[in-house]
């Protein structure tokens, strides 16, 4: 075969490049261009739009414009969204000038939280010059300063310019551009203003409204709605650019910010919820959940400034979607269980949830359109703001009846128990006098010339009178007690007299059973200690005579023993301990045995008269003296204890 010649060689290749060049040139004039008008009005440029993606992040517009092997391809979609993605965008469009005067326009980007965004375009000598903002920019190299990514072009008199975008951004790659006029421009600024003071009038009300409630009312319910309010109000302020204004220096901060309040707002929006709804009460498991997004969550936030944006971004975005979903659920379910500030809070709940759902679609690029999503995340936050606002008001409404019941029924209980006890007192002592009386003339019967038969009668009269006076005295004391009006003696007595004196009243009855009373006396016990020795008295027959009463065969035990706080030398107390080999007490029964008219059991009671008095007035007096009392049961009986101090109460 002969050899090629290289004529040939350089013919081919000649063209190859005048094809390339024909097919750019082609190209360029089949792009379609937007007129240029100085009322132009708000006009998407994705028609408009062609689009080169590249690896190389270090390409320049000198590069790229002079590179014949570089082919930009019309954009089809109707929106621009690539999701997250790492690579260099270039785009490019055409704007043509008919008219006989320069005009002046402004590009805008619709969403603001890109990176690195420039455009390129010739000066009129020829040159190109670039115009850089975005993300990463504070607003004084913007080249407006603004929050909104604009950029100011003039399009010379009967001419055609081309002009190119490149971005990059580790944010999701939402790319919605427009070019305008500046009067359109200010027209929809001002939109925009009265829009954004709406919105932020709306969420500093709530917040207020929050804070009010929450000093006035000290309830969680109102700190975790307005902190709520305040971090999903941020995380629309970072997604919006707004925030930037806040921090304008901390360029790192910026990056990382809607991460930031979005982990914050997921765990305020959650324990709102929780406690709005009553979710731990009401679906205890279910409420697991709950408690492990806030988990989850404070670990994103913690973990946020040492992740990659993208990472850091799909973590709490995913799972806060799912979370809210979760919550609207479970304020269903509080609604079918005819829960009523479910109601509201499903109204409040439903657009903001459908919006927060087409944000995360947006940003994974399952839905092309993001344009007006801060727009519509703004009025779904501020319709959720108003509705639960008016919930909040029917949550106050319901804590003010129930507030208001309940001061009715400790007003009711108040009036019943003094009344209550304003007749026990008077029944008892009219009942009294009469009983005195009588025991009077039994007791002078007695000595009387009686037989044996008789004698033992009028025993069975006297124990029971005895029996009933005492009853009489303890319903008189509880009454006392309960209306504040028992008043205690304080002086110096001799704890050992006081035990003395008790146990030989009680050492006959003992004997007559066939029991063994033992008394036993720490010998450090002091001769004398300060308090009321007939209170003492009264608790240690009361106690005591359960003991013997409830004991059919064995001991009991009296014990005294002085207790010295190993802290404090100086603060000592008696301990007396009464212990016998009775029945017990029933398991049912040990919560409530001081509680006032119980006894041990309905065929039973360890009371010496039975009134179900005696042992709430000895805890009664016990705790008025300084003191404590308690039980606890044996293997063979039961023990009872109290302890009072042995020096002057200050």
């Amino acid at each position: 075969m002969s050899a090629v010649k290289p004529g040939i060689i350089t013919s081919l290749l000649l063209c190859l490049i005048l094809s390339l060049f024909i097919e750019r040139a082609a190209a360029s004039v089949s792009l379609k261009a937007v007129e240029a008008q100085r009322n132009l009005e708000f006009v998407d440029l994705t028609p408009y739009l062609e689009l080169f993606r590249t690896k190389d992040k270090n390409l320049d517009i000198h590069t790229l414009v002079d590179n014949p092997l570089i082919h930009f391809t019309p954009v089809t979609d109707q929106y621009i969204n690539l999701a997250y993605s790492n690579d260099h965008i270039w785009l490019k469009f055409n704007v043509k000038n008919d008219t006989e005067k320069a005009v002046d326009l402004f590009v805008e980007s619709g969403f603001s939280r890109l990176d690195f965004v420039s455009l390129h375009f010739k000066n009129d000598l020829g040159k190109w010059q670039t115009l850089s903002g975005g993300d990463r920019y504070p607003f004084a190299q913007r080249p407006l300063d603004t929050q909104q990514l604009l950029f100011p072009i003039t399009v010379p008199a009967k001419s055609e310019q081309t002009y190119y975008i490149d971005i990059q951004s580790s944010s999701s790659l939402h790319i919605p551009l427009f070019i305008t006029s500046a009067q359109t421009l200010i027209e929809i600024a001002e939109q925009r203003y009265w829009a954004d003071g709406l919105f932020y009038g709306i969420c500093l009300m709530a917040f207020l409204v929050g804070i009010s409630a929450t000093l006035i009312f000290k309830q969680r319910l109102f700190v975790f709605y307005f902190l709520q309010v305040i971090t999903v109000t941020l995380a629309i302020m970072s997604l919006d650019g707004s925030g930037f204004s806040l921090w304008p220096n901390a360029l790192e901060f910026q990056e990382i910010s809607v991460v930031f309040f979005q982990c914050l707002a997921g765990i305020f929006i959650t324990l709102f919820a929780r406690s709005y709804l009553h979710l731990k009460k009401a679906f205890p498991r279910a409420d697991l959940i709950n408690r492990i997004f806030i988990g989850y969550a404070v670990l994103v936030l913690i973990s946020a400034p040492w992740l990659p944006y993208v990472a850091a971004s799909f973590a709490i975005i995913v799972a806060e979607s799912i979370m809210v979903v979760w919550i609207l659920v479970q304020a269903i379910s509080r609604a079918f269980q005819r829960y009523k500030p479910a109601y509201i809070f499903i109204a409040a709940w439903t657009l903001f949830v459908s919006v927060i759902l087409f944000v995360t679609v947006a940003n994974l690029g399952i839905s092309h359109n993001y344009s007006n999503s801060t727009y519509g995340l703004k009025i779904a936050f501020a319709n959720q703001c108003i509705i639960l606002m008016m919930g909040m008001a029917y949550r106050l409404h319901l804590y003010n009846k129930q507030q208001e019941r309940i001061r009715q029924a400790a007003l009711v209980a108040r009036t019943e128990n003094k009344a209550k006890n304003e007749l026990l007192a008077k029944v008892s002592h009219e009942i009294r006098t009469p009983l005195n009386g009588i025991m009077g003339v039994v007791d002078l019967l007695s000595e009387t010339g009686l037989n044996k038969s008789q004698l033992e009668h009028i025993a069975t009269v006297q124990y029971s009178g005895n029996a009933l006076l005492q009853i009489l005295n303890d319903i008189l004391d509880h009454s006392k007690i309960s209306s504040g009006k028992l008043q205690l003696e304080y002086m110096e007595y001799s704890p050992r007299e006081v035990v003395i004196k008790v146990v030989d009243i009680f050492t006959p009855l003992a004997s007559q059973k066939n029991l063994e009373f033992i008394d036993f006396f720490d010998e450090r016990v002091p001769d004398t200690a300060w308090g009321d020795p007939s209170r003492l008295r009264q608790v240690l027959i009361n106690l005591i005579s359960n003991a013997i009463k409830f004991t059919a065969e064995g001991t009991v035990q009296m014990r005294v023993r002085l207790n010295t706080d190993i802290n404090n030398a100086q603060n000592q107390t008696l301990r007396f301990e009464i212990e016998d080999n009775g029945p017990g007490i029933a398991e049912e029964l040990e919560s409530k045995l001081f509680d006032s008219f119980t006894q041990g059991s309905s065929s039973v009671s360890r009371e010496h008269g039975g009134s179900g008095l005696g042992l709430s007035i000895s805890r009664q007096l016990i705790e008025l003296m300084g003191g404590e009392i308690g039980f606890k049961n044996l293997k063979t009986g039961s023990l009872f204890w109290f302890s009072l101090p042995v020096q002057k109460q200050s």
